[in-house]
């Protein structure tokens, strides 16, 4: 059932059950809101979306009001904006506010448009969030130039000793946002009020820490924050995000879909493309840590008597296929597990059995914790492999071996030719997911260096060794020549993925690579037998 109502003169057609609020934000009409959010129910504490209504005493909160036949809808009258921009000015007496009542902010915002980095945040200069703070935007909107009290600092510490995320209570406006999304996401917050009067924070009960108190580290909490009290640790000075991508999480089956932000390349931030239910750990703060890792295999490396030497790519391919027409027919063979995309498995196939002429094309299915391993069939004297998914021990039984990978391992130690692949989020393709649906992968950010997508280096090898039928320009093509469904995000669930709703279920390897030496938060989170991962040392 629909209704038609008036907003600022202007008429427009209800949905059922709509709020004022959510009615005028989908017909493009702005109304300053601060404690609403789009995957929060209504809660009408923050009193900034106040609005006029013909019939009606005072001035109801939008986001709580729902329509009617004939509202009459007034949302920018004098008397609107004069409570909106007192009940501003009272919000920010503990909020660092300087910058934004400064009358020098336009010359600044010209000359220092980016955040200077400091421990603590004492004005919009200093602040992680400057690019995207809601506060600033409403400062704007409202015309405050001024503050009737002086503001007071708290000067409470900065909480770093959690992973993954950094929290200012000296920024909170105590909106509510972050302990709302907690309980919507997981039935219980971990968070709450904490405290009363002007001594009201946001905390765990009885001062526990998030790991303590049974945070799932989903980041839904920094994604609703209105200001930067909340902050992802390894994104929070990147800024605003050049680019934005849709694509697929690969750390395990649930395949969910993601946001990926990138600055100038590198990608820089992931999180849930709708935030209705909560992604894990890993969709959420570990894709940037992992694909920028200072350890990235970056130049192709051939092992010129006892060392390996880094060569430009077309001398590494030709010396690798003169090598490996050595071992063609069954003496050769190549591993790979499924987290390569579709298209770079049937590559890799063709390969094996068009070029080699072998029938040993080796796919590996992880198992619940990601972990691939295989071993060799009897009489193979050279492999391809793309991560460490065969034991050091086996390979001494080779004559040549290729490690395409991303990071080195033990094996590309001792490999003879190790060429650097881009993976995740730096590719485009094909996945399936744990039900057998295909999702689509879509390059997010350059890879490091001179890495190369797993199924380009297979072409350029092929041609290397005078092959035909390799000649690909793009993952398109290889889509095509599959013929598969159209591969389509899957934005929406029912219901968490396993490793949201529990943390110690995700994945611990990704490609035999193990996570937690990649991701430094992941460290300190305990898998479902109760253990904490063990790491390298010094990882």
């Amino acid at each position: 059932m629909t209704r038609t109502l008036t907003i600022d003169g202007k008429a427009v057609t209800a949905r059922d059950g709509e709020t004022v609020l959510e009615c005028a934000l989908r017909n493009e009409m702005s109304i300053p809101h601060l404690c609403t959010h789009p995957n929060l129910p209504p809660f009408g504490a923050c009193r900034m979306c106040l609005v006029e209504i013909d019939g009606m005493r005072g001035y109801p909160a939008s986001c709580s009001t729902p329509v009617a036949e004939g509202m009459r809808v007034q949302t920018n009258t004098d008397a609107v904006r004069r409570l909106r921009r007192k009940t501003l000015e009272l919000i920010l007496l503990e909020h660092p506010s300087a910058c934004l009542v400064c009358d020098k902010r336009e010359l600044c915002e010209r000359y220092r448009p980016k955040a200077e980095k400091a421990g603590c945040t004492t004005g919009c200069h200093t602040c992680n969030n400057k690019e995207v703070c809601e506060i600033r935007v409403l400062s704007e909107q409202l015309n405050l130039a001024a503050l009737p009290v002086a503001p007071s600092y708290r000067e409470m510490p900065i909480e770093r000793s959690d992973p993954f995320i950094d929290r200012d209570l000296n920024l909170c406006i105590l909106c509510g946002r972050c302990i709302r999304i907690c309980e919507a996401h997981h039935d219980e917050a971990t968070i709450a009020f904490v405290g009363r009067g002007s001594k009201t924070r946001i905390g765990q009960a009885f001062g526990r820490s998030l790991v303590d108190a049974g945070c799932r580290f989903c980041g839904s909490c920094i994604d609703v924050c209105p200001t930067g009290s909340l902050s992802d640790r390894y994104a929070k000075w990147r800024g605003k995000p050049d680019a934005v991508v849709e694509t697929t999480c690969v750390f395990c089956e649930a395949a969910c879909a993601l946001s990926v932000s990138s600055t100038r390349g590198r990608i820089s931030g992931a999180k849930a493309l709708r935030g209705g239910v909560p992604i894990c750990v890993l969709g959420r703060f570990a894709l940037p840590e992992f694909v920028n890792g200072v350890t990235r295999l970056t130049v192709p490396s051939v092992r010129v008597g006892e060392v390996l030497r880094e060569m430009p790519w077309e001398e590494a391919l030709e010396r690798t296929s003169r090598k490996l027409k050595q071992f063609t027919g069954n003496t050769f063979a190549l591993v790979c597990d499924t987290t390569s995309t579709l298209e770079d498995r049937h590559l890799f196939e063709r390969f094996v059995q068009e070029v080699m002429g072998s029938a040993h094309y080796i796919e590996i299915e992880p198992d619940r914790r990601g972990v691939s391993r295989a071993g060799l069939p009897d009489g193979v004297k050279a492999a391809l492999m793309t991560g460490a998914f065969v034991e050091s021990a086996e390979l001494d039984r080779l004559d040549f071996l290729i490690v395409q990978d991303c990071y080195p391992t033990a094996i590309s130690e001792q490999a003879d030719v190790v060429l650097p692949a881009a993976v995740f989020a730096e590719v485009d393709g094909t996945v399936v997911d744990g039900d057998g649906h295909f999702r689509p992968l879509r390059q997010a950010g350059k890879p490091p260096g001179q890495a190369r997508a797993e199924w380009r280096i297979v072409t350029e090898l092929a041609g290397a060794m005078g092959a035909k039928g390799f000649d690909l320009e793009s993952a398109t093509d290889i889509t095509r020549e599959l013929g598969t469904a159209e591969a389509k995000l899957l934005p929406e669930r029912g219901a968490a993925p396993a490793a949201a709703a529990k943390p110690g279920n995700r994945r611990t390897h990704f490609r035999g690579h193990r996570i937690d030496e990649r991701v430094r938060g992941v460290r300190y989170l305990p898998v479902d037998n109760g253990a904490v991962p063990v790491t390298a040392a010094g990882g």
